[in-house]
């Protein structure tokens, strides 16, 4: 029997194990060229955060450590993505003070602008692009962010990945980037291609964030447009698609929330990637970007409890009285509010009649009361509907343990 040949990663503390997956052993390098990692010459000390081995000709298994059960079987390539993307959660294991953004990330005169992940949005393609141009690509995919209280400051680092490409390319790119792709001599499938020209920044290094720019591709061509962004949408969007699952949910908030408030949101629609990459690197309004300063960042450190079962939350009872949890992190938006529960397992959106009832919540207050409160504020809404809004919003509260009953109170009859 081969022995094992285990990878350790900087800044990972379990390794990755290939069990007679020398193919693997030769790819990896190939696509992590600017994350530092060496052969582990005895056994380690940590068992592996995920384990290949062969599965046939050419494909491999895939075994993750929290999923040991659950084996999945890919080409070569789909093999090293599966690996990469499993990389994105063990670095924040080894470092859960970490907030991860499913983001691209881009060098702008010493600045990172920061591309949310959404539906479709092109994020990837539109990096790329912009690191064709010239620019340092931080990240394609996931960016680590360090929240530093001590110098109230905010930093993206880089995780030292060859970009990776969906192929086919989308239609309107030009003869000239198609030409790019098939002469890089990136590893590739019929699926993904990794791009080993692309100027990427080495591991570690780290850069003050800039801007955020959320991505709205167009099945139209139209020309791109940068414009403000409501920081309620960005804020939500960026709740969604953050992935820091070992930190508390209310840590996660207080971060983005943060974010929000001290960094220039912008839109971008757009329909083809390489003009929107000529756009924004020549656009004024990210040539000169300040470094984010949070001037009131208190540390919170408030992690996950993970290991902890969770138990079913209480049922709405709705002749009891009920006020706001301990513990709950709340972030006003507008007339929005988003709210983190105290045990940090969700995060909860409230629109503006929502958030109003929340607001009645700080005292101890019955469903009558919030009934008769709001059939006076809305008087052409009937009042059936406001008692079965308010039922409904009071039992999804309960559910989301962001409101408890007040011992010994019980609505009047």
């Amino acid at each position: 029997m081969v022995e094992p040949q285990y990878i350790q990663f900087e800044g990972l503390t379990h390794p990755v194990a290939l069990e007679n997956a020398d193919e693997i052993a030769v790819m990896l390098p190939r696509i992590l060229t600017a994350w530092p990692h060496h052969i582990l010459t005895t056994p380690p000390t940590e068992p592996p955060f995920i384990t290949i081995r062969p599965a046939g000709p050419d494909h491999w298994e895939v075994i993750h450590a929290d999923q040991p059960d659950t084996v999945q079987i890919w080409d070569g390539v789909n093999t090293v993505c599966d690996i990469v993307a499993e990389m994105a959660w063990e670095r924040l294991r080894s470092d859960p003070n970490l907030l991860c953004l499913h983001a691209a990330a881009i060098e702008f005169h010493g600045r990172l602008v920061v591309m949310p992940n959404a539906r479709r949005a092109g994020k990837s393609t539109l990096a790329i692009a912009l690191a064709r141009l010239g620019k340092p690509l931080y990240s394609d995919d996931f960016l680590p962010v360090r929240v530093d209280a001590t110098t109230q400051s905010c930093v993206g680092i880089a995780n030292g990945i060859q970009p990776r490409l969906r192929l086919p390319l989308p239609d309107g790119f030009s003869d000239a980037f198609h030409a790019d792709v098939a002469q890089d001599q990136g590893l590739s499938n019929r699926q993904y291609k990794y791009l080993a020209n692309a100027p990427v920044a080495p591991w570690g290094e780290a850069l003050p964030l800039g801007a955020m720019v959320m991505l709205e591709r167009s099945d139209d061509p139209q020309p791109p447009q940068l414009s403000p962004m409501a920081r309620e949408d960005a804020l939500a969007s960026l709740i969604t698609q953050n992935f820091a699952r070992t930190r508390h949910a209310g840590a996660i908030l207080h971060s983005i929330d943060l974010l929000t408030r001290h960094l220039p949101i912008y839109r971008l629609t757009y329909h083809c990637a390489e003009e929107a990459a000529a756009y924004l690197s020549a656009h004024p309004d990210l040539a000169t970007l300040p470094a984010a300063q949070l001037t009131d960042l208190a540390r919170d450190d408030r992690q996950a409890p993970l290991d902890q079962p969770i138990y079913p939350a209480i049922a709405f009872v709705k002749e009891l009285c009920y006020a706001q949890a301990e513990g709950v992190t709340e972030s006003v938006v507008g007339d929005e509010a988003f709210l983190a529960d105290g045990s940090g397992i969700g995060i909860f959106r409230l629109n503006p009649v929502s958030a109003a009832i929340w607001d009645l919540l700080e005292e101890p207050t019955d469903l009558g009361e919030v009934v008769e409160i709001l059939s006076e504020a809305f008087p052409n809404v009937p009042v059936d509907q406001i008692a079965a809004d308010s039922e409904n919003l009071m039992r999804s509260l309960t559910q989301a343990r962001l409101i408890t009953p007040v011992p010994h109170t019980v609505a009047a009859q």
